[in-house]
C-alpha cells in the first residue's frame, strides 16, 4: 500500500485528491477528503490502461477521469523516476563516494533534488556543520544544473527519519555506502545498511567502495520464480529503467535446478508478461552460490547496475537473510538497487 496526492482538472476546478495504490499498482482509491464514504476507485491494468470501479459521489465525468488517470500516471513516474533521491552521510569515504555517485547520477535521473541527510544518532560522528556545507557546495558543482541539493541532520533514529523524509518529499530513491572508516564504524553501518534495507520505504541503492559513476547502460534484474506476478514492483522497476534508458536484462539463478519445477511453467508465463513489453533479455543460469552467480553473470555483462526484490520465502530465502544481503552489499563490484516487494 502507497499513499500520495495529485492535483487534476474538473471541469474548470482544480481539485486535489489522496490516492493510495494496492495490488502492484492495479488498484487505486482516490479520496478528496481522508476516510470519504465513498472514495472513487480504479483499476489501472500492467499495460497502463484503466477501468473506472467505483465512481464515488462526486459527480465527476468521462473526462475528468482522463484527467486524474493521467495524473496519476505522471505521478508515479515523478516518484519512481526519482525526482527527488535521499543520500545518507556519516562523512566515511565509502559514504563520500556514494554521495559523488548520486550527484552524478542526477544527471540521468533528471533529478530536481537531492537532500543530503546526516543521523548523529545511530551513527559514531557528530554532525559537523561546517563538514556538511563544504560537501554541499562540493557536490552542487556535480549535479545536473536544475538539481537543488539540500542539507539536513537531527538526532533522529535513522530508519525513522528516513521513511519519514520518504513521505514527507516524495523521495523515490534512498543512497547509501555500506562501511565505515574503522572495524567499530563498520559493524555499526553495516547493520544499519541491512536494516535500511529491510525497513525502508523507498529503494535503496547500496554504492560499493570505489565504485566510481558511468553511465548506466545496462541493467540486470535478478528475480526468482516464486509468486512472481503477486510480488514484483514492476512498475517501480521499469519506471526506474525507462528513465535512465537502459537496455533490461531479466535474470534467474537456480542451484542445481532446485526451483524449476511443474509449477515454474506458469512462473515463467507470469515473468514474460511482467516484462515482454519492455523487450529485455531473458538469461537462466545455474550456479551453487546465488549471490556469486548474480555477481559473475552481471561482470560476464558488462551491467553498470545489479536490481533484486529482497524476499522472506522460498527461493531467495537463502539469499536475501541478513547475512547474504551483506555478501552481496559488500561484495559487489557494481551498485545494488533493492526494490521492497510487493506483498
Amino acid at each position: 500500500m502507497e499513499t500520495f496526492s495529485v492535483k487534476f482538472k474538473a471541469g474548470s476546478l482544480d481539485l486535489a485528491a489522496i490516492v493510495t495504490a494496492f495490488d502492484h499498482h492495479q488498484q487505486f482509491k482516490v479520496e478528496m477528503i481522508t476516510r470519504e464514504p465513498e472514495p472513487i476507485r480504479l483499476k489501472r491494468s500492467i499495460e497502463g490502461n484503466w477501468t473506472i470501479i467505483q465512481r464515488g459521489s462526486r459527480n465527476l465525468s468521462d473526462i475528468d477521469f482522463e484527467s486524474l488517470e493521467q495524473s496519476i500516471d505522471a505521478r508515479l513516474v515523478e516518484i519512481y523516476g526519482v525526482k527527488t533521491m535521499l543520500v545518507l552521510l556519516d562523512f566515511s569515504e565509502s559514504s563520500l563516494n556514494a554521495a559523488d555517485y548520486a550527484a552524478k547520477l542526477t544527471h540521468q535521473l533528471q533529478t530536481t533534488k537531492m537532500i543530503l541527510y546526516h543521523s548523529y544518532e545511530s551513527l559514531v560522528m557528530p554532525s559537523n556543520t561546517i563538514e556538511m556545507t563544504a560537501l554541499k557546495k562540493e557536490l552542487s558543482g556535480l549535479v545536473a544544473g536544475r538539481t537543488e541539493v539540500e542539507v539536513r541532520s537531527d538526532e533522529r533514529s535513522l530508519i525513522s527519519a528516513v521513511n519519514t523524509l520518504v513521505a514527507q518529499e516524495d523521495i523515490g530513491l534512498v543512497i547509501t555506502g555500506t562501511t565505515g572508516k574503522n572495524q567499530l564504524e563498520k559493524v555499526l553501518i553495516g547493520s544499519n545498511t541491512i536494516r535500511l534495507v529491510e525497513e525502508s520505504i523507498a529503494p535503496v541503492l547500496i554504492v560499493p567502495p570505489g565504485a566510481n559513476f558511468e553511465t548506466i547502460k545496462k541493467v540486470v534484474f535478478a528475480c526468482d520464480l516464486r509468486q512472481v506476478s503477486n510480488t514484483t514492483p514492476a512498475l517501480a522497476i521499469k519506471t526506474f529503467v525507462n528513465t535512465i534508458g537502459a537496455k533490461l536484462l531479466v535474470l534467474n539463478v537456480d542451484h542445481h535446478e532446485e526451483s524449476f519445477s511443474p509449477e515454474s511453467i506458469g512462473e515463467l508465463i507470469d515473468l514474460h508478461e511482467l516484462w515482454d513489453k519492455e523487450e529485455p533479455e531473458y538469461h537462466y543460469i545455474n550456479h551453487e552460490d546465488i549471490a556469486t552467480g548474480i555477481m559473475e553473470f552481471a561482470e560476464q555483462q558488462g551491467a553498470d547496475l545489479v536490481i533484486t526484490v529482497p524476499k522472506v520465502y522460498g527461493f531467495f530465502e537463502s539469499m536475501f537473510h541478513r547475512s547474504l544481503t551483506k555478501k552481496l552489499a559488500y561484495h559487489s563490484r557494481f551498485p545494488l538497487l533493492l526494490f521492497k516487494a510487493d506483498i
